[in-house]
């Protein structure tokens, strides 16, 4: 079709324009915002998010979806495969309309929620700019963990006070295509602009760790944050050897690594806050950053603080009837060092300066009222109405829906409860100093090759799930686990829908066999036998993408699990964390000569799969648990 030259007039004038537009809003920007005037405590920003419905339902379902995180953090193989991804949108703060922007899902188990996802916005994913001088990307959290509000305000403002680098926190109302996601946590990212406002240097070793710790074998389970911690993990590994056992562990070679007197005081605010989910308590929720300007020598930095002011340990917490509140000793660098001559009397006397100097129990309590001011008309129902994530104790310890007040408020007194009692709790153990600790640490989540399973199955698809599978279809596998080849009974395999969740019920974590009841179900492979020899029950559950689900595929992507099970122990109701941590991981290749997901339709293929198995960690496998009663100091 032939344009003429007024619609080619026309249409340069409509880009110009659009253009222009898009110009003058990323200059207003620039004019308008830098970084500290999106920190303003008493303000409560706009956020309205645009972007096309599909990207958006892809976005908000990898919330329901492990995408390979739970496989790392649970023993699962290694993998570089990208937890979550960025979808293309448009971002307008307080007016300002910044296009073309990344936006992506972020969190682990409990503040995942595909209805309110927390987001991640970075500018210059698709297109390079900086419209905001001092920040590269957002951190929008849904506080799914935190009913207060104000668990992440307050604690990142005390590790700022106290000397330990904390991002900068404000509040947000976040609206998705029209839709109210409620009051959000707007969270400085730890990134290199803030390693340069910090450190003045952002050339360093730079590691986030999730469910991971120094520990030989499993230091590489802490992830790389610059490209050159992704060629040089050096510094890293070196720290992990040192902090193998006692017999490696050198306090002067420690002091040589890490800034020990900073890690004091920031092992001392995580144990004052109660931060059950940070790294002394939980080896999680941390950054790590060794510094050029001091020696390289490691800096720990706070991060996922929804869950600080708790009086428990949290669901992976060890011994919690007989553990001090004042000093957490899960981590491997403190409790190797409360073990050192001379740093239990460090750590007593940084904690007395603390609590003398920088904890303010007013000071706190005012605070919790001005944000519950703050926020308290523009909560989302479900922030009203409570519920979701761990809670402030551990697996769903939700909100007491009875109460006449909303959850944000009965979340707030009890914020206001824990300040309040805190200082004499603590103060009662350091005047009977030291006190004692579990006898060894934790040894963190890493994963070994443990077996294969190889052969051919066929069987067809059947939309509604079946408990027990009995007779359907048949396999022909040939499992090798830890040198020995299982001997099986006639193996069963169905094509059926994937299992729902149902708040953690039966079904598990999303990704390792259950899925929010609120998302569609993936296919799923399930194959059930006997091991002859123990009459253990040989499960084993591979979810497919929807949209992989097809016959002629080189190689089919899946989330796999293994289980070995006594059929007399089985558990009804509640998740079995402890079970599904047994649980082995599956990766490798499944190819179909047959699919498809109508009532009766053949499904055939073959697959070959390596076996990895948890170790360390939750008490699952070799090198977990520790051994209790050892006192500090020798």
């Amino acid at each position: 079709m032939k344009v003429s030259r007024a619609q080619k007039i026309s249409g340069w004038f409509s880009q110009t324009v659009v253009a222009l537009c898009c110009l003058t809003s990323l200059n207003a920007l620039g004019a308008a915002f830098k970084a500290s005037d999106l920190f303003k405590p008493n303000h409560l920003m706009e956020v309205d998010i645009t972007m096309s419905q599909a990207n958006w339902e892809a976005l908000r379902s990898e919330s329901d979806r492990s995408n390979g995180g739970f496989g790392r953090m649970f023993g699962g193989a290694p993998s570089t495969e990208k937890r979550f991804h960025y979808f293309q949108g448009d971002i307008t703060i307080d007016g300002v309309r910044i296009p073309t922007v990344g936006l992506r899902t972020k969190g682990f188990i409990g503040s995942l929620n595909p209805n309110r996802p927390s987001i991640k916005v970075k500018f210059d994913e698709y297109v390079d700019q900086a419209p905001i001088e001092g920040l590269d990307r957002l951190t929008l959290n849904n506080n799914n963990q935190d009913g207060s509000l104000c668990s992440q305000f307050l604690t990142y403002h005390l590790f700022n006070k106290v000397g330990i680098p904390a991002p900068r926190v404000s509040f947000a109302k976040v609206t998705v295509n029209g839709e109210y996601l409620g009051v959000y946590s707007h969270v400085e990212s730890v990134r290199s602009p803030f390693l340069n406002t910090h450190f003045g240097d952002d050339s360093g070793e730079f590691y986030e760790g999730t469910i991971a710790d120094f520990y030989p074998g499993a230091v590489n389970n802490i992830e790389a944050k610059n490209k050159t911690t992704e060629k040089d993990r050096s510094r890293a590994a070196a720290l992990a050897e040192l902090l193998e056992s006692e017999t490696t562990f050198d306090l002067a070679k420690v002091e040589q690594a890490v800034n020990v007197d900073a890690f004091l005081r920031f092992w001392a605010m995580e144990s004052l806050l109660g931060f059950w989910d940070g790294y002394t308590n939980n080896q999680n929720n941390y950054f790590a950053y060794a510094n050029p300007q001091d020696d390289h020598r490691f800096h720990f930095m706070p991060w996922g603080a929804d869950g600080a002011f708790s009086e428990g340990r949290g669901p992976f917490g060890r011994g919690e009837e007989n553990s001090p509140v004042s000093v957490y000793s899960t981590g491997m660098l403190n409790h190797r060092l409360y073990q050192a001559q001379g740093i239990p009397e460090r750590y007593r006397q940084t904690m007395l300066s603390i609590l003398k100097d920088v904890w303010s129990e007013e000071e706190l309590l005012k605070e919790v009222d001005r944000i519950r001011a703050l926020t308290k008309d523009h909560l989302h129902e479900e922030q009203r109405r409570g519920g979701g994530g761990f809670g402030r104790g551990g697996f769903g310890r939700g909100n007491d829906n009875n109460s006449s007040q909303d959850a944000a408020e009965r979340g707030a007194e009890q914020l206001k409860r824990f300040v309040t009692n805190r200082r004499a709790l603590v103060e009662a153990e350091l005047s009977r100093w030291p006190v004692a600790i579990s006898g060894e640490p934790r040894i963190p989540n890493y994963s070994v090759k443990v077996g294969e399973i190889n052969g051919s199955f066929l069987t067809t698809w059947q939309g509604e799930r079946i408990e027990q599978l009995n007779d359907q279809g048949s396999a022909k596998l040939e499992i090798t686990l830890n040198d020995t080849q299982l001997e099986l009974s006639k193996m069963a395999v169905l094509g059926q829908p994937e299992q729902p969740m149902r708040g953690w019920g039966r079904g598990g974590p999303p990704g390792m066999g259950g899925r929010n009841e609120n998302r569609p179900a993936n296919p799923t492979l399930r194959f059930e036998g006997v091991e002859k020899s123990t009459g253990k029950l040989v499960t084993m559950d591979l979810v497919i993408e929807k949209e992989a689900f097809a016959a002629g595929k080189k190689k089919i992507p899946f989330n796999g699990t293994l289980g070995l099970n006594d059929p007399n122990q089985q558990e009804e109701g509640g998740f079995d964390f402890r079970r599904f941590m047994d649980r082995k991981s599956l990766q490798g290749n499944l190819k179909l000569s047959q699919a498809g997901t109508l009532e009766n339709d053949t499904i055939e293929g073959t697959l070959k799969l390596e076996i990895w198995e948890n170790r360390g960690g939750f008490g699952g496998g070799p090198g977990g648990g520790g051994r209790p009663g050892r006192r500090g100091g020798r």
